[in-house]
């Protein structure tokens, strides 16, 4: 009913599917590929935007904009073409940890169904990218974004409770039918007598990884969320989030609350030292409620210096041991061989698809290679670090939370990221910074709908 609805229904429904990363959509496809709910919301929401009048050509021109999307459009051609042919120009010649693996273990390259599938998702998020940076202009979509990102916390904290709640009372098959995907599940595990909360993800990792990565950009949009309830359910969504991921005992997702801690504390001493900075109305109440947690944890570790034990001993065996463990030398074996593959192949790449890894960059140099790396870690810096001297304030100031907020995933990836696909959240999120790059021309109209009644549809005037 989303697909048909005029307002930003579709938007929303795109973004809480992420947290249905266990549901096949595809009855019957057994070992198969798996179709997620979020990448058929995902197709739905990109076929309504190119839909609409003059955005199809609005599209063309956002592709191929060098201050926009060049740079993502020349990779996503040059690693579709790579995964059709690489593979088949280095069949047997070296080996890999196909994408499909279910165990640990190497085999020859040869030409596979990830070839196809693994493309077809990187179109997916390319596409998306693509909409977000022509629809993305207006106030009014930002607002719809902001309360997106507030569903999709509220989808990943339900799901996680449904998860530890029903493990507890041991009635885990209750969510069965939504657990359906054909890759193994990691779903009932434990570190140190405790359930190791996966939601509706295959494991704890990735759970806790989307819970991060939401978690990040929503601390660093909160200041632009509405005064009243809407603040109040943002601040209750960074609570929760924040439990979730701690639940997940996720080493990836320990890094990355590090990494967020790091990024905001840099954040903080910017609009400290800076007068003029649009973000210092509530930097009083920030300082002041730092300094009453720090004062309480102080009074709690005194009073009771045990109290934290079982925490920092979890911390130490996921983070600081994790070396020691099976998991890592899994991870370790497929980084390896990914990047010997890299190597092998000359520094061409084996090809989108080909390859299964742990380390996002790994993975992009060893799938599309020297040049398929360029281009897209050229689009990522391009987007994080240039600045449009057209867009207005406020435009400005959202596409620089967004970078600060997508910081964490970015690290994340390089510990956790298996395939080369950027996925749907971070692809809408460039797409939003991209669109702030749109030429002014093009800019929309400072008369724009109220968000309630927004529709996808919505777009840049030509005038």
């Amino acid at each position: 009913m989303a697909a048909f609805a005029r307002g930003p229904a579709l938007l929303y429904a795109l973004m809480i599917s992420g947290s249905f990363g266990t549901l096949q959509m595809l009855p019957g496809s057994g070992g198969g590929a798996n179709l997620l709910p979020q990448s058929v919301c995902a197709v739905l929401f990109v076929a309504k935007v190119l839909a609409q009048p003059g955005n199809f050509t609005r599209a063309v021109e956002a592709a191929l904009d060098p201050r926009r999307l060049a740079l993502f459009s020349a990779f996503l051609v040059y690693s579709v073409v790579g995964a059709l042919v690489l593979p088949r120009l280095f069949a047997g010649v070296f080996e890999v940890v196909p994408v499909s693996a279910f165990s640990f273990g190497t085999d020859i390259l040869r030409p596979s169904s990830g070839n196809f599938t693994q493309s077809c998702y990187m179109a997916l998020s390319y596409a998306t990218t693509l909409c977000f940076s022509i629809i993305g202009q207006s106030e009014a979509m930002r607002e719809h974004f902001r309360r997106a990102l507030l569903y999709a916390a509220l989808g990943l904290v339900g799901t996680g409770l449904l998860d530890l709640v029903t493990y507890t009372l041991h009635i885990g098959s209750l969510l069965d039918p939504f657990r359906t995907a054909s890759y193994s599940l990691l779903i009932d595990v434990e570190a140190d007598g405790a359930k190791r909360v996966v939601g509706l993800m295959p494991e704890a990792s990735t759970y806790g990884t989307a819970c991060v990565g939401i978690l990040s950009l929503m601390i660093f949009m909160r200041p632009l969320y509405r005064a009243g309830n809407s603040q109040a359910m943002a601040l209750v969504a960074i609570a929760a989030l924040s439990l979730m991921s701690m639940l997940s005992t996720s080493a990836t997702a320990i890094v990355g609350i590090g990494v967020m801690g790091g990024v905001y504390a840099f954040d903080l001493l910017a609009r400290m030292i800076d007068p003029t900075n649009l973000r210092r109305a509530q930097l009083n109440i920030e300082i002041s409620l730092i300094v009453v947690v720090a004062f309480a944890l102080a009074v709690s570790l005194v009073v009771n210096p045990s109290m934290y034990d079982p925490v920092v001993s979890l911390v130490d065996k996921m983070v600081f041991q994790k070396a020691s463990s099976a998991s890592y030398a899994e991870r370790s074996l497929w980084n390896r061989v990914g990047w010997e593959a890299f190597l092998d192949s000359g520094g061409i790449g084996a090809g989108l698809g080909s390859i299964r890894v742990s380390n996002w960059a790994i993975s992009i140099l060893g799938s599309t290679g020297v040049l398929g790396a360029i281009l897209m870690f050229g689009f990522i810096v391009q987007q994080l670090v240039t600045v449009s001297r057209t867009a207005p304030v406020m435009a400005n100031l959202f596409a620089m939370l967004l970078k600060i907020g997508l910081l964490p995933t970015l690290i994340m990836y390089q510990l956790a990221g298996t395939i080369p696909d950027i996925g749907i959240t971070a692809a809408a999120a460039l797409g939003l910074i991209a669109a702030a790059h749109t030429p002014t021309g093009r800019t929309t109209s400072s008369r724009q709908s109220s968000p309630g009644k927004l529709s996808l549809a919505q777009t840049p005037s030509t005038s």
